[in-house]
């Protein structure tokens, strides 16, 4: 019945003069490939070419809308593929076209892909090009694609990739597995994003990749040589290539198990994980990595400063050596262990630094666990620190510890009842301290200050941080030449960050003058001096803000002022600022007395309103004379730039000042 059908159509087809037969489907699949809503006409007057439109082709995970094929059923047939779209994500392809070629005139059959690509988010369109050697024995032998290129206006990636089906035997049956072989090398390739956050020059290297069927998945392992050229993945920068990756595990869906990698990097040393990720909800259900005697410095150059570079630890010099471990579900760290061998590290803008650092950090977030660390020496600035050891136990996002002491030159630093916490994606943490008394002579040669006598002394009843806020409650206070210095509300915004700011109070009672002005080679003063620097706001450590005055404290004791003192005082005055003698001839003596000397300055931006003891007419008096001789200065420049200000400073400590007579 078949055949009398089939001589039928055949008959039907010369006698009517048919030219074409259109035949049309729901749906046509196979393992590999499907095609949607398929409608095939078949050329009578060619009897070679078959046209196809669908709504779909599925490839795999690629999807082409409204295909067009183009098909030669010859003895050496060609197929030709074209769409105006290939979904793809991450990606968007348009204007594919796929062209297999077994023509005679060819000597070896070819495949070819050409397309438009871009990343979803991405404005620019590259153009993709592949083109393959098709083997004789297409489902054992190799595929070869030599001149394989993406380009587009911030990108040249010529590539080259092998594929090879293989069958493996598995099992103690001995079944055979279909699986791949693929080798993908690129030669000199550049990319970059248009955000700048992702580039790359001159990369070479080569990644393998084999994969068979096993148990329902797929068995794979692979290897990323990097050869060599620069990489840079914001914010971290890696050059030189002579990098190797190894990786091998197994997939089934949706789980990539990731069963070892291995990453050699040179300088750095070799790191070792294993992981478990849900490809649907792109999680990973479990991640440990784990690196023993790795350099300390190239880990931190690599991994540690990018992430850092603009806070108080983003230009050190470090070295030593460290192992450390890590684990995680899902979002959530499990453990981490950080051993920290012999180690140094040094501020290269000289703010700090500490030799024969050595820490044991464990952490684990079921159980409490305790933390070590120490180190040999140390300074901050120029100031030296002594020998340190500090415990403290660690539970789950909180630290506490009893006590910390920092040995300062003869003194020390003693912190209690310390405690921080990580609490809504921030650090909180406070802490007590008392100073035992340090000695102004070593604490002020050790900074190349003048030498000063005296101790610095004092407690802190609380230190607080919070919403990357310092605040200190309560008054510290430092014994200075026979006197006292005190600080109170301190607050500190930002203080590691690029731009901090300071608020502060400052006060000084009973400073002996006579100490302090030959401490600064200043002239002589004898009495006291008291002042108050209010609402103080420095704003990366320069003052923008303040209301100070400084004066002579009012008392029964010696008030007298050298003349080198009153010029160093008319040199502060700045222009426009002049000493006035009772009598010309007075000038010739070697001190005066006085009844009241004092600077005022309200700071507002860089602008100081200067004032003195009392106001005069266009002007305000700094030093008031008493008794005979005697001797005024008065200032008349009331507006001044607080660069000028400390300018006049430098000149006076320079001794570079001459008086102005009236």
């Amino acid at each position: 019945m078949r055949i009398w059908c089939l001589s039928l159509m055949l008959w039907s087809a010369q006698a009517c003069a048919i030219s074409q037969i259109s035949l049309s489907a729901d749906s046509i699949s196979s393992d590999l490939f499907r095609l949607d809503k398929p409608n095939a006409v078949l050329d009578l007057r060619s009897k070679q070419q078959v046209k196809i439109n669908a709504q779909r082709l599925t490839l795999g995970d690629a999807k082409l809308d409204k295909p067009n094929i183009s098909l030669d059923i010859s003895q050496r047939p060609t197929l030709l593929i074209t769409s105006d779209q290939l979904q793809m994500e991450p990606y968007q392809v348009r204007h594919p076209r796929i062209f297999l070629d077994y023509r005679q005139k060819v000597l070896q059959p070819t495949l070819s892909l050409d397309a438009e690509v871009k990343a979803l988010h991405d404005a620019v369109w590259g153009k993709f090009h592949l083109h393959c050697l098709v083997p004789a024995q297409a489902a054992t032998q190799t595929w070869r694609c030599e001149d394989g290129l993406y380009q587009d206006i911030r990108s040249n990636i010529p590539f080259e990739l092998l594929v090879t089906p293989t069958w493996k035997s598995v099992g103690k049956s001995g079944e055979m597995a279909r699986g791949v072989d693929l080798e993908l090398s690129v030669n000199q390739a550049k990319f970059s994003d248009a955000e700048g956050l992702h580039a790359a020059d001159k990369l070479t290297g080569k990644v393998s990749l084999s994969a068979h069927e096993q148990a329902g998945g797929w068995r794979w392992q692979g290897i990323f040589d990097w050869q060599q050229g620069e990489l840079f993945w914001q914010p971290f920068y890696f050059a030189d290539g002579n990098k190797r990756f190894e990786i091998k595990g197994f997939y089934r869906q949706p789980y990539l198990d990731v069963e070892q990698a291995t990453l050699n990097l040179p300088g750095v040393g070799t790191l070792h994980s294993q992981s478990r990720v849900n490809l649907v909800s792109k999680e990973f259900d479990l991640l440990k990595v784990d690196a023993s005697d790795v350099d300390f410095n190239g880990v931190y150059q690599a991994f540690i400063q990018p992430l850092i570079p603009d806070s108080a630890f983003g230009h050190l010099k470090v070295s030593g050596k460290a192992d450390w471990s890590f684990e995680a579900k899902g979002l959530q760290p499990l453990k981490f262990h950080l051993n920290i061998t012999d180690a140094s590290l040094e501020d290269q803008l000289g703010k700090f630094g500490f030799s024969h650092f050595n820490a044991n950090i464990p952490w684990d977030y079921e159980q409490p666990t305790q933390i070590a660390m120490g180190y040999q020496s140390g300074h901050v600035l120029k100031v030296p620190l002594g020998p340190t050891s500090w415990w403290a136990e660690v539970n789950r996002y909180s630290i506490t510890s009893p006590s910390l002491k920092l040995p300062i030159l003869d003194g020390a630093l003693e912190f209690q009842d310390l405690s921080a916490a990580w609490i809504n994606q921030s650090m909180v943490w406070h802490v007590r301290m008392d100073m035992q008394p340090i000695s102004m002579s070593q604490f002020s040669q050790s900074l190349d200050w003048p030498t000063m006598r005296g101790q610095i002394t004092g407690s802190v009843p609380l230190i607080t941080y919070a919403n990357h806020e310092l605040r200190m409650t309560g008054d510290m206070q430092f014994k200075l030449f026979n006197g006292m210095v005190g600080m109170s509300d301190l607050d500190i915004d930002d203080p590691l960050g690029a731009v901090p700011k300071l608020h502060a109070n400052f006060t000084m009672r009973d400073i002996d003058l006579g100490e302090i002005t030959r401490t600064f080679n200043f002239g002589s003063i004898t009495g006291k001096l008291e002042g108050d620097i209010r609402h103080l706001r420095l704003q990366n450590w320069k003052p923008v803000y303040m209301d100070a005055v400084i004066q002579t404290a009012d008392g029964p004791f010696e008030k007298k002022i050298s003349q080198r003192a009153v010029e160093n005082i008319t040199a502060l005055g700045g222009e426009g600022t002049a000493a006035a003698l009772q009598r010309t001839f007075l000038r010739f003596f070697k001190e005066f007395g006085y009844e009241k000397i004092g600077l005022r300055c309200e700071l507002r931006g860089d602008i100081c309103k200067m004032g003195g003891v009392e106001a005069i007419p266009d002007g305000f008096v700094i030093v008031k004379g008493k008794g005979a001789p005697s001797v005024n200065v008065n200032g008349y420049t009331r507006y001044v730039s607080w660069k000028d200000v400390l300018a006049r400073m430098q000149r006076v400590t320079d001794s570079n000042s001459k008086i102005i007579i009236d």
